[in-house]
């Protein structure tokens, strides 16, 4: 059993190491196909670092108004199972594509952890998608793997 504050750390520090792996995982590729990978590894460090800040600030608003801490226990679990899928996403990326193995990996993910309705992941997957297409295979001329999907390109 563990505070929120140190889960929301935990979790953080979870998402700065995979970040960390996609950063020295992108040494090997050419530098405009490391482009991709390393800007949304950036990203997730950036959103990684707020979501600490904002888990401390909370914590000391709760401590100044005088209210007790939450503790809550870590699902191991769910922790290791969603572990596994995102490596299999990360395995999954170059033979299936990322247009392919994103959406599955982000529809799974939402509903996975109960965090949308079906419609809703699927919305967010495609938006994600679409627009991950536009700005770096279109406008920026970023290679990203396109695994099954080569052939039509």
């Amino acid at each position: 059993i563990v505070s929120r504050v140190l889960k929301e750390i935990l979790f953080a520090c979870g998402a700065v190491g995979l970040a960390l792996l996609f950063i020295i995982n992108s040494a090997s590729l050419t530098s405009s196909a490391a482009l991709l990978p390393r800007l949304l590894a950036f990203f997730i460090i950036f959103l990684s670092l707020l979501m600490v800040y904002y888990a401390v600030k909370e914590n000391r608003r709760m401590i100044a108004a005088g209210e007790s801490e939450k503790m809550e226990e870590i699902n191991l679990r769910l922790v290791c199972t969603f572990l596994v899928i995102i490596v299999a996403y990360v395995a999954l990326v170059t033979p299936l594509g990322y247009f392919i193995a994103t959406p599955l990996f982000i529809i799974g993910s939402y509903l996975f952890l109960r965090a949308l309705s079906v419609k809703a992941a699927i919305l967010v997957a495609a938006g994600f998608s679409v627009l991950v297409y536009v700005v770096f295979v279109k406008l920026l001329y970023l290679p990203v793997p396109m695994g099954l999907l080569e052939t039509f390109v």
